[in-house]
C-alpha cells in the first residue's frame, strides 16, 4: 500500500510545471518584420498615388495638345478665308462662315484658357465633362459658354438650325457624367448671321429669357 502511495506521488510530481507565468517570454510589439511590412505598404501607397497624378496630368496634356492643334488649324483657314474675301466682293455665305469660324476660334482660346488656369475648376473637377463634350462634338454646334456647378450646368453658343439643339442633347445619354441630367430651360433665337443662338440649362439662368 505504502509502495503504491509513493509512486502515485511520485507520477504526481512529474507532471508540475515549474514555469510560472512571469518568466514566459513577452511579445515585442514592434518588430523587424513589421516594421519593414509598415514601410512597404506606405510605398506601395505613395506610388501609386504618383501614377495616378501622373496618368491625370498626361490625360491634360493631351488635351492641350489637341486644343492647340485645333487653334493653328482654325487660324490657317480664317486667315485664309479672309485673303478669299478681301480679293472678292463680299459673299454672304462666305461672311456667314467666316462669323461662325471666328465663334468656334473664341471658344477654343476660352477651353485652353480654361485648361492652363491651375486654379480653375474646369481642371480640377471637370476635366472629364470636357472630354466627353469634345467625344460629342456636332458639326451644328458652336459652344461659346459652358458652366458646370454641381448639379447645375448652362450650356450656350450657335447652333446652325433650330432641331440640332434636341439632337446634340440627345447624345447626353450615352455620357458618364452628363447623362440623367434634365435640361428644363432653353432659349432659341436667330442672329443677324442666320444662325441660332441658343441657350440651354438645368436652371433658368439669369440672362435667359422664355423660349
Amino acid at each position: 500500500m505504502n509502495n503504491k502511495v509513493q509512486s502515485n506521488v511520485e507520477q504526481g510530481k512529474n507532471t508540475i510545471n515549474l514555469l510560472q507565468a512571469a518568466l514566459l517570454p513577452q511579445q515585442v510589439l514592434v518588430t523587424l518584420k513589421r516594421v519593414t511590412l509598415a514601410w512597404f505598404l506606405l510605398l506601395l501607397i505613395a506610388v501609386i498615388t504618383i501614377f495616378m497624378i501622373q496618368y491625370q496630368q498626361n490625360q491634360k496634356t493631351m488635351q492641350l495638345t489637341l486644343l492647340s492643334a485645333q487653334q493653328v488649324q482654325q487660324n490657317t483657314q480664317i486667315a485664309h478665308l479672309q485673303a478669299e474675301a478681301a480679293k472678292n466682293k463680299p459673299d454672304t455665305v462666305l461672311t456667314s462662315h467666316l462669323a461662325m469660324l471666328k465663334s468656334v476660334l473664341a471658344n477654343k482660346k476660352a477651353l485652353h484658357a480654361e485648361l492652363t488656369n491651375k486654379n480653375s475648376t474646369y481642371v480640377a473637377g471637370f476635366a472629364k465633362a470636357m472630354t466627353e463634350l469634345s467625344a460629342m462634338h456636332s458639326k451644328d454646334i458652336s459652344l461659346q459658354r459652358v458652366e458646370i456647378n454641381n448639379q447645375q450646368m448652362v450650356f450656350s453658343g450657335m447652333a446652325k438650325a433650330p432641331e440640332s439643339v434636341p439632337i446634340w442633347l440627345a447624345q447626353f445619354e450615352t455620357s458618364t457624367v452628363l447623362s440623367g441630367k434634365v435640361f428644363s430651360h432653353m432659349n432659341l433665337k436667330e442672329n443677324e448671321s442666320h444662325y441660332i443662338d441658343f441657350v440651354v440649362s438645368t436652371v433658368q439662368s439669369k440672362n435667359q429669357g422664355s423660349r
